[in-house]
């Protein structure tokens, strides 16, 4: 009985610690082949891509800084995790700890010209040179998305 009781357990450990570590993860997007969920363009710049993993562990991807945000403020969704790519490293980054540098001549797939930072250090350095409005998570969540967009692209909706 002791047994069946260890065995269970382990078992449900391992169960829990694989459910839990989907969502620490980013989902592999697929280039020229996913779209964005918000705009439905196709995720052709990688660099530029975020996504958010959903409680359920689905992933929600998206072309552009922008987009994501977008999504959230207007379908407020449950999720374990988002990331976005460091504008200066390119690779993944959460979303909830990064710093970003809003700017009109940041390059973006929907002309957000949103760019993220994995330290408020960085986006500032980043901001000194180039210019630009230094934002944290919290500001770019109650900012007027829709007047960031620049002349480029301009979704549906």
């Amino acid at each position: 009985m002791k047994y069946r009781y260890i065995l269970l357990m382990a078992v449900l450990v391992i169960f829990l610690s694989g459910c839990s570590s989907s969502a620490s993860e980013p989902a592999v997007i697929k280039q020229n082949r996913d779209s964005c969920d918000n705009c439905n363009m196709g995720i052709i710049e990688l660099e530029s891509a975020a996504q958010l993993i959903l409680k359920s562990g689905k992933p929600v991807l998206f072309d552009d800084i922008g987009c994501m945000i977008q999504y959230i403020q207007t379908e407020n969704p449950e999720y374990d995790a988002a990331f976005v790519h460091d504008y200066l490293s390119s690779e993944w980054i959460s979303f909830e700890s990064s710093s970003f540098i809003q700017n009109g001549h940041i390059e973006s797939p929907m002309s957000y010209g949103i760019a993220a930072f994995e330290s408020l250090e960085k986006a500032e350095e980043y901001q000194k040179k180039h210019g630009g409005i230094v934002l944290l998570k919290e500001d770019l969540l109650k900012a007027d998305i829709k007047s960031f967009k620049g002349e480029g692209m301009k979704h549906s909706h």
